[in-house]
């Protein structure tokens, strides 16, 4: 249809053509002996035939392009072009037959002609081999005609010529332009199914489509590229790739650069990021493009795609961010910290440059965050990390190495006075209050100091004694700042000796229990004892409790000590005579670590003491961290029967709360306050209002630390119910605990048989041994 179409189009070009030619040859034939009939009869038909075909074609030129179907135009030409070739060979053979001197010239006219109009025609060879068919028919008769042998034969020659050339050429041409067609239809074809492909894929999909010509031009982008260029359709047509990205995209050029090389080459690219600024924000575009190319291999463009990954940048910036910070703070984290420490002992080592580590840890952050709910303890330690970054200076790196640690490393100024003045800064920042949730909340922060290389040269040793400063410092008072000193190090290793030792001294049987008693303040017998342990040190010797409890409670081995406590306790009190009753102290780190009330049952059970002779005491430290869920336990241990005693009362903030909300059944007030009622005036008052309160509660009260006859008689006068102290017995080991039955035994025959004084050995010399 489409070499129709072409075909077609020839016929207002070859109507003045044909008239001129028509014109030639009436002049022609006039001249010659050609009658005047013929000449006005072939005239008629020539003329006529032509105005028959264009008024043919003028009256059907859109119905050829629309509707006209392709068998039936191919007829109307094929009969047109065979007329047309048998009109116009008509005065050739007019001429021969009359033997007219212009036959040979219009013979040689004609055939050069129509071999013209044949190769015109060719793009359409059914109408070429009409037009030279009929046309050669009549010019071979007039060859015949030719009264002359030699012309006859020159125009046989040219005759065989115009027969055979034309339809080869008409042939080449044809195939030529059909596959040319072909190729132009495909191409049409494509492009269309390619938009099609890119309005759909754009109504569908995130990613924006566009296609560029063979010049680099834009050619099409599909309605969501316009979208995130927020510009309109007309702005982007036209517009060369590379100005159009240059335009829109930030310190990109080299990217750019490189597109268009590949553009250049015909080469496909593809993940090419590039950064797109839209206003105030900043996006981030991934570029691929492909090059297309016809049927016949010529380039024809590009057709690409833009995705939009700003999302997944940032959400990889996320990662990466969380990778080597903490979420919570926004500092680095410990793997960084450690990336960091590794890098500065690094420049340590080859420049000789020293740097300095902070330690820190957050002081009563724990109670905060057990009494107020972790969320709370999460914004108060992100408002801790802002107050970190806000006194260091970009040059220093804070770090949180999880839960309420963090680090600082020093690099540009880490002398040790710029460190002091900065570790104050940052103390004096922590300790001021904080808003939580409309509750002021108040911590502290306690800082160790290691510099390097005076303090160590590895990254592990730099750390361990930074650590070893920061426990110095809680042991001062907490809320302070040390420095690393050599002898810490001593410590810490005499400390790490001694833990080894008493997990040793645990495995061997190195721990014993002392008993101290405690008497009635009226008669001064016994009604208990309160077992204390002891380490019977092979080397050492005896190893006071207040060497080895702290260490016991840092390491862990506090609990097995405890429950071994516990357990030695009741074995050892149910083997005494009588009603005597065996008290233990309960530490909050023991009670914390171990399951109390099942230690307790079983303790009960193997060493058949009945539980109103067991005792527990406890401080109100245990009371203050998850109060409620120590109650509950309390009350496990209570109903087998056991007293459970507040020690130390007065000391404390919070005592008389805890004393509403837990029916104690002793309070043992303070040895501060009996020492002191010697002289103290207040002193007395307030052990009189505690006793008072004893009797309120209906509580029995034991005074600690009794050591003088006068703080007897002082305490027996406002009614204090039990005394303990060395006025009566120093702790008691077990021999000496046997001797202590043995004179307590002998006093109360004496006193039962009412012997004179003199023969009474006082209690107080009777215990002596101890």
């Amino acid at each position: 249809m489409q070499q129709l179409r072409v075909v077609c189009g020839f016929a207002p070009a070859f109507a003045p053509a044909a008239l001129m030619a028509l014109t030639a040859t009436v002049l022609a034939l006039v001249s010659s002996d050609v009658p005047a009939t013929a000449i006005a009869i072939w005239v008629t038909l020539a003329a006529g035939t032509h105005a028959a075909a264009l008024f043919f074609w003028w009256k059907k030129r859109d119905a050829f392009r629309l509707t006209v179907k392709p068998e039936r135009a191919l007829s109307y030409t094929l009969a047109a072009t065979v007329s047309v070739g048998l009109v116009w060979s008509a005065p050739a053979l007019m001429a021969g037959l009359l033997g007219s001197g212009l036959s040979m010239g219009l013979l040689i006219s004609l055939a050069c002609g129509l071999c013209a109009t044949g190769i015109a025609l060719s793009l359409m060879p059914r109408a070429a081999f009409g037009l030279v068919g009929s046309s050669a028919c009549v010019l071979i008769m007039s060859v015949i005609a030719l009264p002359v042998p030699l012309q006859a034969s020159a125009m046989a020659y040219l005759l065989v010529l115009f027969i055979v050339v034309t339809p080869i050429a008409g042939a080449c041409i044809a195939r030529v332009f059909s596959e040319r067609a072909t190729a132009e239809t495909g191409m049409r074809e494509q492009q269309e199914i390619i938009n099609l492909l890119l309005c759909a894929s754009d109504a569908t999909q995130q990613d924006c489509l566009w296609q560029i010509s063979a010049d680099g031009r834009i050619a099409y982008v599909s309605p969501r590229f316009r979208a995130a260029m927020s510009c309109a359709e007309e702005q982007v047509n036209n517009t060369h790739f590379g100005d159009l990205l240059r335009s829109i995209c930030v310190d990109c050029n080299p990217l750019i650069a490189e597109i268009e090389r590949f553009i250049d080459r015909k080469e496909a690219f593809q993940n090419i990021v590039v950064q797109v600024q839209k206003g105030e924000e900043r996006f981030w575009w991934r570029l691929s493009g492909k090059p297309s190319f016809d049927m016949t291999g010529e380039f024809c463009g590009y057709i690409g795609v833009t995705a939009d990954i700003t999302a997944q940048r940032k959400a990889e910036a996320r990662v990466n961010f969380l990778a080597h910070n903490d979420a919570l703070t926004g500092l680095i984290n410990r793997g960084k910290f450690t990336e960091h420490l590794n890098q500065c002992v690094a420049r340590l080592e080859r420049y000789g440059s020293p740097f300095a580590v902070l330690y820190l840890d957050l002081d009563q952050f724990k109670a905060v965050n057990d009494s107020r709910g972790h969320l709370a303890g999460d914004m108060l330690l992100a408002e801790v990390g802002r107050r970190l970054r806000c006194e260091l200076r970009e040059c220093e790196y804070a770090a949180r190495l999880g839960g309420d640690e963090f680090a600082i490393i020093l690099t540009d100024r880490c002398d040790a006075n710029y460190t002091a003045e900065l570790a104050q800064r940052i103390v004096d920042s922590i300790c001021k209050p904080y808003d939580i949730h409309g509750e002021c909340v108040q911590i502290g922060i306690s800082i160790g100091i290691a510099l390097a290389p005076v303090n160590g040269t590895r990254p592990d040793q730099i750390l361990r004694n930074a650590d070893l400063a920061l426990y110095r410092a809680k042991e001062d008072g907490r809320g302070l700042w040390r420095f690393f000193e050599s002898r810490m190090d001593a410590d810490n290793r005499e400390r790490r000796m001694l833990e080894l030792e008493l997990s040793q001294a645990i495995r061997e049987g190195e721990l014993e229990l002392h008993f101290q008693p405690l008497v009635s303040a009226e008669t001064q017998d016994p009604l208990g004892f309160e077992a204390l342990v002891r380490w019977n040190h092979p080397i050492r010797g005896m190893v006071q409790p207040a060497e080895f409890i702290p260490i016991a409670e840092q390491s862990a081995l506090i609990r097995e000590i405890g429950d071994w406590t516990i357990r030695e306790a009741c074995r050892k009190a149910a083997q005494w005579p009588g009603e005597l009753m065996v008290a233990v102290n309960i530490s909050a780190r023991h009670f914390q670590l171990s399951d109390i009330a099942e230690v307790v049952r079983l303790a009960l059970r193997e060493s058949g003491l009945p539980g109103e002779r067991l005792e527990l005491e406890i401080t109100e430290s245990l009371l203050i961290e998850k109060t409620d869920d120590v109650l509950e336990r309390l009350r496990e241990i209570k109903a087998e029967g056991v007293a459970i005693a507040m020690d130390d009362f007065g000391t404390g903030y919070s005592s008389l709360s805890y004393l509403m909300k837990f029916p104690f059944d002793k309070i043992k007030i303070d040895r501060s306050f009996v020492s002191a009622s010697s002289e103290d005036t207040v002193a007395r008052d307030i052990l009189r209002s505690i006793i008072m309160l004893g009797e309120t509660l209906k509580v029995r009260i034991t005074a600690e630390g009794v050591e003088t006859q006068e703080q007897v008689e002082f305490l027996r006068g406002i009614a204090c119910q039990q005394l303990q102290g060395f006025y009566f017995a120093r702790p008691l080991n077990p021999a000496d605990l046997a001797h202590y039955f043995i004179d307590h035994f002998r006093k109360t025959r004496l006193r039962d048989a009412d012997m004179p004084a003199d023969v009474q050995l006082p209690l107080k010399e009777a215990s002596g041994a101890a």
